[in-house]
């Protein structure tokens, strides 16, 4: 890991105990979801050392729980932090009151990590210091709400984390306080979630910084290049439809590894009858098949060129191994019918008449 800093001193716990009361750090954490929490356990971990700056931190948290994420309430509740409710998901901040504690005349710094709303400038000036923000990329490269995927997708070797000021007009536009460059894991190869627990434990170290030297940070701080803008746009459902005749295998096995934690690859399996009808189908436990011999399949020895989608059961691993658009395969491990419960593919195979070397995903 390499971490490039906007300023000289890169200790602050040395520090801390000479510095006055007056210069105490109440902190507003709004977060979220997985990738939120590790940030707000390192706050409260500084806030807990001998002689920290870090006085309160606070919560502005969705107060339900969802499948999808941890939530910061929860760790908040465990550490005693306060918590207040984010927007409504309809009205937004047109209806949202700013949080009001008698203990504090204002917050410090706000610190914003993975919330999901874009906080209006009349919310971020009542802040004594300023906003801030943690981003998951090396900004300017990969704004947007998903650059862990794209990092993924693209095949990165390394990617980093952002800590920025909110920038009032447009998200992940702010001047940079801190960055830290990562190497992206090669063996093996990153899932997003391994990523962002990756990312999430070096954000948490840049974000303490940030707060507990903000002011020589923000004297440091510099302005993005616009003309390294990239962007890390929302990745839909249907942008995980397999197009077996355009994608290599490649390209699907990360595609999966970004993706799959939400939205698996889907594909259409014909079901015979009367009336034959294609039924969409999720696959899971992507790899990538090394050895491409189809001498090795137990159920053909075709060698002849064959059709992106055509799927072969390799005994071996029982795995179904499908043909991509450059001749390559990628394994599948389980499938799942909406609805219905996951299926081993040596169960699918074996109760869905499957023929290998024929049969074909569409």
């Amino acid at each position: 890991t390499r971490v490039r800093w906007f300023s000289g001193s890169t200790r602050w716990l040395d520090t801390e105990k000479s510095r006055s009361e007056n210069n105490k750090i109440k902190v507003l954490f709004f977060g979220s979801d997985s990738f939120s929490v590790p940030h707000l356990e390192a706050l409260i971990a500084a806030k807990n050392q001998p002689g920290s700056i870090i006085e309160r931190i606070d919560v502005v948290s969705p107060r339900e729980r969802t499948k999808k994420s941890k939530r910061d309430a929860e760790d908040s509740k465990t550490h005693g932090l306060k918590t207040f409710a984010s927007p409504d998901r309809q009205t937004g901040f047109d209806s949202w009151t700013f949080p009001s504690d008698e203990a504090v005349d204002a917050w410090d710094v706000g610190v914003v990590v993975s919330f999901g709303w874009f906080l209006p400038d009349d919310v971020i000036r009542r802040f004594k210091k300023a906003g801030i923000n943690v981003h998951p990329s090396l900004l300017p490269k990969y704004r947007g709400s998903a650059p862990l995927q794209r990092a993924i997708l693209n095949d990165d070797k390394t990617t980093g984390v952002t800590v920025q000021l909110l920038d009032p007009n447009e998200f992940d536009a702010g001047k940079i306080l801190a960055q830290a460059q990562v190497d992206v894991p090669q063996n093996p190869l990153p899932t997003y979630k391994s990523l962002e627990a990756l990312l999430a434990k070096k954000g948490g170290e840049l974000v303490v910084d940030v707060v507990c030297n903000f002011d020589e940070r923000k004297r440091d701080s510099k302005a993005q290049d616009p003309s390294m803008v990239t962007k890390a746009n929302k990745i839909s459902r249907e942008a995980c439809k397999a197009q077996w005749s355009k994608w290599d295998a490649a390209r699907v096995e990360r595609l999966y590894r970004a993706t799959g934690f939400r939205f698996p690859i889907t594909a259409l399996w014909t079901v015979q009858g009367l009336e034959p009808k294609s039924l969409p189908i999720s696959l899971y436990d992507i790899t990538l098949v090394q050895n491409q011999d189809n001498s090795t399949d137990s159920e053909s020895s075709q060698t002849t060129t064959v059709l992106p989608g055509t799927i072969f059961y390799d005994r071996p691993s029982q795995t179904l191994q499908i043909v991509c658009a450059d001749g390559a395969r990628i394994g599948v491990g389980a499938v799942q019918f909406e609805g219905k419960k996951k299926l081993l593919a040596k169960d699918f195979f074996n109760g869905y008449h499957v023929h290998s070397g024929i049969s074909q995903f569409l």
